[in-house]
């Protein structure tokens, strides 16, 4: 139901629009301003149907920009040149906003707290050269086992002590557990 209200909305905003303009500038020049935008938006799919995908293939390939971000520039693109395509002033506003890339970082970082790719969050790479990397060592501290399963210096296993189980009337305890 929240979709189909700005979608009954937007033929009432364009024909105000047409009205409007066409006062400002007449007929004539309303018909021409909208044939123009037509034009332009088939140009512009056109052009950016693949480019997107392709700009980020090769970011991919070369390792110089975030991939999600190129496919995006591109989806926007695409996108504006629909919202060309489409007769009216309101929309051809709405494409000449998708091309001011402010907007369209705000788009796609507010897209992708939605995001979800098997389950796991989407975010952005960080740039190249701005990762963060942090150098550590390590230490093994298991206990090596014999081959029988035993501890080697014959202590017992963390775990497998009855004091590190959970109170017996528990029902963490496991069942067949010894008290």
């Amino acid at each position: 139901m929240r979709f189909l209200v700005p979608l009954l909305l937007l033929p009432l905003i364009e024909i105000a629009g047409f009205a409007w303009v066409g006062s400002q500038v007449g007929a004539v020049s309303t018909v021409l301003l909208v044939v123009l935008s037509g034009i332009v938006g088939v140009l512009l799919i056109q052009r950016q149907g693949l480019e997107g995908v392709r700009r980020a293939q090769i970011g991919l390939q070369t390792g110089e920009v975030a991939p999600m971000r190129e496919m995006f520039d591109g989806l926007c693109f695409a996108f504006a040149g629909i919202l060309l395509v489409i007769p009216g002033f309101f929309t051809d506003l709405l494409a000449l906003i998708l091309f001011i890339p402010g907007v369209r970082r705000a788009l796609l970082s507010r897209m992708t707290i939605f995001m979800e790719v098997n389950g796991a969050p989407v975010r952005p790479r960080p740039a190249p050269g701005r990762t963060t990397i942090i150098d550590g060592d390590f230490q093994d501290v298991s206990r090596p086992e014999g081959g029988d399963g035993a501890p080697v210096d014959g202590a017992p296993v963390i775990g497998d002590r009855a004091g590190e189980l959970p109170p017996p009337d528990s029902k963490w305890r496991p069942p067949g557990s010894p008290t």
